[in-house]
């Protein structure tokens, strides 16, 4: 019934209370996770019996022994002839915690106790307000705030009458002893030339390298105004085709999903490290769309299994919360999810999460079009088309990846990638390294 995990911890009595107390240290400077008593390593129920004051002084020895102090749920649940106890215990805001003086974290099914460098990360990271919640050392000044937003976000979310633009941002507390916190000056100043860092780089490059400019603007209005900015520059470097549908209606087709764009774009905006002197860069080639976002993900999520933990850390708390209430984002963590679905319906592969360069980057592929694979040998005959430009410059972009992955990745056919990848190798643009298992593709010159 139960097996242990790096949420999930088996003990077969409270006599292993010291064990108990690290694993739940362990879970709180995690994900959170869960202790089950009464349970062998087996997944085996020992028919436990719970004495009187068995919970009682475990609550008690816990109090005693871990700081800041826990207050996990406890359930105890009857099973054949005996009981078992459930005490779980959510991620801690407060880290690190210690159990008898000594941090842990929970590392696969293991308590592991935190090194020296990690402490010291997570005392920083957790004991330091967010940067956006720290004073700009900028003036408030009436002529440099962009009241449009302001307005609406009095209209939308306090639904007031007509109120004093510092009332307002007063009242989201992103004004203090009247000079901006950061949010208040990212989201709501004319421009953030202030903020070097923050200026957003958007550029349509010829090819498939960013060698060539076609176009290029940075962006400096303030954060919110940016998302019409970068959304202008996207849509004015891709495509668009119209199709007729059944009832004669028009249909509009984009090379890449404009919703998932945006989502992407949003998503570097609200959550990038603003203490990173990097720049958001939009970076639009002939096949794809690269949306770079300084900063690394919080440790806490999987790069693996980012669109199935819809889960949301947000690295500056007070934007995600002024982009809510604009209407801007949705729930936190459902972004990623909604990229993959997006891109699924517009006929586009999978987007690709990964992290360069201590950047989150997140990459959209064009779609291909069917009869591009269907005409491959016209194609042939004539150059390199369009859908094995694509290929190649994925190859270039991935190396080391086998046909499998590559068919999954670009939502394209396995057969169809190997005529393409034949043909390839036959103009000696790529090669095959490793062994059948292990090995991969790669890209020559």
């Amino acid at each position: 019934m139960f097996k242990e995990s790096e949420k999930i911890e088996l003990k077969e009595s409270f006599a292993e209370w010291k064990e108990i107390i690290i694993s739940l240290v362990a879970f709180a400077n995690r994900s959170g996770g869960k202790a089950i008593v009464g349970v062998n390593d087996d997944g085996v129920f020992t028919n436990l019996q719970i004495g009187r004051k068995t919970i009682e002084d475990f609550v008690n020895k816990l109090k005693l022994n871990t700081d800041p102090v826990l207050y996990p749920s406890i359930n105890v649940k009857e099973f054949g002839l005996g009981e078992y106890v459930e005490i779980e215990i959510p991620e801690s805001d407060s880290k690190p915690v210690f159990a008898f003086d000594k941090a842990y974290i929970r590392t696969g099914k293991t308590n592991v106790k935190v090194s020296n460098a990690l402490l010291r990360e997570m005392i920083s990271r957790y004991k330091t307000p967010d940067f956006d919640k720290l004073p700009s050392g900028i003036k408030y000044v009436n002529n440099i705030i962009d009241t449009s937003w302001i307005r609406t976000l009095n209209e939308r979310y306090f639904k007031a009458d007509a109120t004093e633009p510092e009332h307002i941002l007063q009242r989201i507390n992103v004004i203090a002893d009247n000079h901006f916190t950061n949010a208040g000056y990212l989201c709501f100043a004319n421009d953030i030339n202030q903020f070097p860092n923050a200026i957003i780089r958007m550029a349509r490059f010829k090819g498939e390298t960013p060698d060539v400019f076609l176009d290029m603007k940075n962006s400096t209005v303030n954060l919110i105004q940016s998302v019409s900015e970068v959304f202008t520059f996207i849509t004015r470097s891709v495509n668009m085709s119209v199709e007729i549908g059944k009832q004669a209606e028009r249909l509009e087709k984009w090379d890449y999903p404009i919703e998932a764009l945006r989502e992407g774009f949003i998503n570097a905006i609200v959550h990038r490290d603003y203490t990173d002197p990097g720049n958001i860069q939009i970076r639009i080639f002939d096949s794809r769309i690269e949306i770079w976002s300084p900063g690394l993900l919080p440790r806490e999520l999987n790069l693996d299994r980012i669109e199935f933990e819809s889960r949301s850390i947000p690295r500056n708390r007070k934007v995600a919360e002024i982009f809510f209430k604009l209407g801007l984002i949705e729930n936190w963590g459902t972004g990623f999810t909604r990229m993959i679905n997006h891109c699924r319906t517009n006929g586009n592969p999978r987007p690709i999460f990964e992290e360069k360069s201590g950047a989150f980057v997140i990459t959209f592929n064009k779609s291909i079009n069917e009869g591009i694979n269907e005409g491959i040998n016209e194609g042939i005959n004539e150059g390199i088309n369009e859908g094995i430009n694509i290929l190649h410059a994925y190859i270039k972009n991935h190396e080391g990846l086998r046909v499998n992955q590559i068919s999954e990745a670009l939502n394209i056919p396995s057969k169809t990638l190997e005529r393409w990848i034949s043909y390839l190798k036959s103009k000696n643009k790529i090669e095959y390294r490793g062994s059948k298992k292990t090995g991969g593709y790669f890209a020559l010159g």
